[in-house]
């Protein structure tokens, strides 16, 4: 009896995608179709953004509001607060490599006695949040995400997380008794931590500041993840071989805008957007509190002469500080409008983006309101806002061979390309990032002697 004949898959179609990679993709959430749509944008990119010029105090960027006016939109802002309309979202999901990159090098090294950067450590000791050496430091938070470690420690001892102090601030945002609201994107291996440290903290936290908080979690959604393609254009794969899977990769924060939508989608007016790793002491919040106020009222009134999502965005002066700002940039429509732009969308080898880049003058904190309900009070539709010629082109490796790949538009860039907005110049003290464990050492983040509220 002769054996059945062998079954053979159909050969690969004209993107390189073979059938197995469709029910690969179609398992994963990602249509077909949009990972066809992804290949096709990696193998020939629409050109970099084009700037015009950049955006300045009295060209682009207002004031922030004094006197009286600052007094109503504050005012505006903490009712909108206290009655539920404003929810903090916070994208914490990140880990924290960078933070303790300088610590993995000594600690390659043997941790050498003579590292300059123990010897930076110990100097530094003192002024930081922990109670332990690096070594342990690195076994207990090496691993976690930014939001679990230690930003602060106060006068009696007590060790404040990015996550706790962002709470404090929400609490102190709605202003009293009431409930403030937050919405906090983690990875799904942190979940359960996540949940430990707000089922321990939370109670301390609502008695001390007599407020109840209503804190809520969410993931990326797998469906907004991204193919990549090797040096040939084709498909990449997990191993250098026809029949391996595809590789998907995680497509970017601009992959957090539908975490955003649903929280429109839950009836909130008012989102206001920080990252994890900008929050002050307790006694020093007093500044970001009202400032947060002042662009939460402000954003209310814009959303309600607007037919379209709105948002008030927050920049600070630049002061040798890289990353993305204000600029006046010509669309593909020919219309030039206001928005935030990272040098990694620009073609920087063009002397003309070049000079205009060298003359800004301020920076984007991500310090955000967002207003995604329409004046019929119903949410907008975010997906139809988004600038998908924005889309980052990353060129990145795995297992030794190089590939390129595609990140969605920047929550704050491309995804809200079509949003109105306005920029406000706020002072840099509201702005204090950490970016590496030494920068929690700074006179910033230090807390003052004295009782806590």
């Amino acid at each position: 009896m002769s054996a059945a004949p062998e079954r053979l898959e159909p050969p690969p179609d004209q993107d390189g995608l073979r059938a197995a990679d469709h029910e690969q993709l179609v398992a994963h959430g990602i249509g077909v179709e949009e990972a066809r749509r992804q290949l096709a944008f990696l193998r020939d990119p629409p050109s970099k953004t084009k700037l015009v010029r950049p955006a300045r105090i009295g060209d682009g960027i207002l004031p922030l509001p004094r006197g009286a006016e600052a007094g109503r939109l504050a005012g505006a802002g903490r009712s909108a607060a206290r009655a539920g309309r404003l929810i903090r979202f916070v994208p914490a999901s990140g880990a924290a490599s960078r933070l303790f990159a300088e610590l993995r090098r000594a600690q390659a090294g043997g941790f050498a006695a003579t590292d300059p950067v123990l010897t930076r450590f110990e100097k530094a000791r003192r002024h930081l949040p922990f109670d332990c050496g690096p070594s342990e430091l690195l076994a207990r938070y090496g691993d976690a995400p930014k939001a679990l470690i230690p930003f602060h420690r106060y006068a009696d001892g007590e060790q404040r997380t990015a996550l706790e102090e962002h709470l404090v601030e929400g609490a102190a945002l709605v202003g009293g008794r009431g409930s403030a609201a937050a919405h906090f994107t983690v990875a799904a291996n942190h979940q359960e931590a996540f949940e430990e440290l707000l089922g321990d903290r939370l109670p301390v936290l609502e008695r001390r500041l007599a407020c109840r908080f209503d804190v809520t979690l969410s993931h990326q959604s797998p469906a907004t993840d991204s193919v990549a393609v090797d040096a040939d254009g084709a498909p990449f794969r997990m191993a250098d071989v026809p029949e391996a899977r595809l590789l998907v990769r995680p497509g970017g924060h601009g992959a957090l805008l539908g975490n955003l939508q649903s929280l429109a989608d839950r009836g909130f007016e008012l989102i206001a957007v920080k990252n994890i790793d900008n929050v002050q002491p307790e006694q020093a919040q007093c500044g970001a509190v009202r400032c947060m106020r002042i662009l939460a009222g402000m954003a209310r009134e814009l959303a309600r002469r607007s037919e379209r999502p709105t948002r008030i965005c927050g920049v600070v002066p630049a002061v040798g500080t890289a990353g993305g700002g204000p600029f006046w940039v010509q669309e593909t429509d020919g219309e030039v409008r206001l928005q935030i732009v990272e040098t990694s969308q620009l073609d920087l080898g063009d002397g003309e983006q070049a000079a205009i880049l060298a003359r800004s003058t301020h920076f984007n904190p991500v310090f955000l309101v967002c207003a995604a309900l329409a004046p019929g009070g119903g949410a907008y539709r975010l997906e139809d806002y988004v600038d998908r010629d924005a889309s980052f082109v990353v060129h990145k490796s795995h297992g030794g061979r190089e590939l390129t790949a595609l990140e969605r538009p920047g929550l704050w860039n491309g995804s809200m390309a079509g949003w109105e907005t306005r920029f406000v110049e706020l002072p840099g003290d509201v702005y204090t990032p950490v970016k590496s464990v030494f920068d929690l050492a700074g006179a910033e983040h230090q807390c003052a002697e004295g009782e806590l509220r």
